[in-house]
């Protein structure tokens, strides 16, 4: 099943422990805050790759990179971000 969830850059999102893999199939053990670069379309089993900064973000980012964030998340974290459930 393909997952397509559009998401501004810039956005930011709230993503609780168990949300997003800090390797593949290891779900993370702490939430995160990740202000978003870009988010891939098309993905699949509910996961997509989500570009993003997790440093202070500032214009440029402080951590000096294009993104210092770059993991796998549920679309289903996301969507409850978009709908302000979070």
């Amino acid at each position: 099943m393909d997952v397509d969830v559009e998401v501004p850059a810039g956005t930011k999102l709230l993503l609780l422990a168990g949300e997003w893999l800090c390797e593949p199939t290891v779900p993370a053990r702490r939430d995160e805050v990740v202000i978003v670069v870009a988010i891939s379309q098309g993905a699949t089993s509910g996961w997509v790759w989500v570009r993003g900064h997790v440093c202070r973000r500032q214009d440029p980012p402080d951590c000096g990179t294009g993104s210092c964030f770059e993991h796998q998340v549920l679309a289903s974290a996301i969507r409850l971000n978009l709908a302000g459930q979070r």
